[in-house]
C-alpha cells in the first residue's frame, strides 16, 4: 500500500477547545482554545486564546496568554481566528500576556493553566464521551487552506476559572446523526496541520 507523504508540516501538537454558553441560551459567554505546540517552523510553546463576555471578570474581554508571543501571534493570525467557534469573536483585538503555561492529563481530566503577572487562568475538561479520528482536508483559513488531522474527544464536562473563580456558563452536548456525541468542550490530540497547501512539495 502506498504511503501518502505531505509537505510542508506547519505544526503539530494538541489543541483542545471549550465554549461556555449563558444558561438555557445559545449565547456564548466564553470561548477558549489552548495550543500546545511540539513542532512548528516558528518554534514551540503554549498559548491560551480566551475570549470572555463576562462583565465582572478582572480580565474584561479576555486575552492571549503564552510563553512564546511570536508563535502565539502566528497561531491566532493564521489559524485560530478562522475556527468556527471564533467566527463572531474579535480575536485580533485581544491583548497578549506573557505567562507560564502548563497542562496535565491523566486519561480522564485535562487541565491547562496559564499564570501571568496579574491573573491565573485554568481550563478544565473531563468525562470523555468519545474518541474519533478527524481528517479535514482543505481547512479554510482565510485565503489559505490546510490539511488538518487529529484525534478529537468530546467531553461531558468543562469549565473556565479566572483567579480560581469559575466563569458562569455551561457547555452544550448533542448527539450527531451518526449516533456519536458532540460537545462544545473537546480535547484534540495528535494534531497536525499541513500547509499552506501549494506552498511546498
Amino acid at each position: 500500500m502506498p504511503i501518502d507523504v505531505q509537505y510542508p508540516v506547519y505544526l503539530c501538537g494538541e489543541n483542545p477547545g471549550l465554549t461556555l454558553f449563558k444558561p438555557d441560551t445559545n449565547q456564548p459567554v466564553a470561548v477558549a482554545s489552548y495550543w500546545h505546540v511540539t513542532y512548528s517552523p516558528h518554534g514551540v510553546g503554549n498559548a491560551l486564546v480566551l475570549w470572555l463576555d463576562v462583565h465582572d471578570s478582572p480580565l474584561a474581554s479576555g486575552g492571549i496568554f503564552t510563553d512564546n508571543i511570536s508563535l502565539a501571534r502566528i497561531l491566532v493570525d493564521t489559524l485560530t481566528q478562522h475556527f468556527p467557534e471564533f467566527s463572531d469573536v474579535p480575536v485580533a483585538a485581544l491583548p497578549y500576556h506573557e505567562a507560564h503555561c502548563e497542562h496535565t492529563f491523566d486519561g480522564f481530566r485535562y487541565v491547562a493553566t496559564c499564570q501571568s503577572a496579574g491573573n491565573r487562568i485554568s481550563i478544565e475538561w473531563a468525562d470523555l464521551l468519545d474518541r474519533k479520528f478527524l481528517s479535514w482536508t482543505q481547512f479554510p483559513a482565510g485565503e489559505q487552506n490546510f490539511d488538518l488531522r487529529n484525534v478529537v474527544c468530546p467531553c461531558n464536562s468543562g469549565r473556565i476559572l479566572v483567579n480560581d473563580e469559575p466563569v458562569k456558563g455551561s457547555i452544550k452536548t448533542r448527539t450527531l446523526s451518526d449516533g456519536h456525541p458532540s460537545s462544545a468542550a473537546f480535547l484534540a490530540f495528535a494534531e497536525s496541520w499541513v500547509g499552506p497547501l501549494g506552498a511546498g512539495h
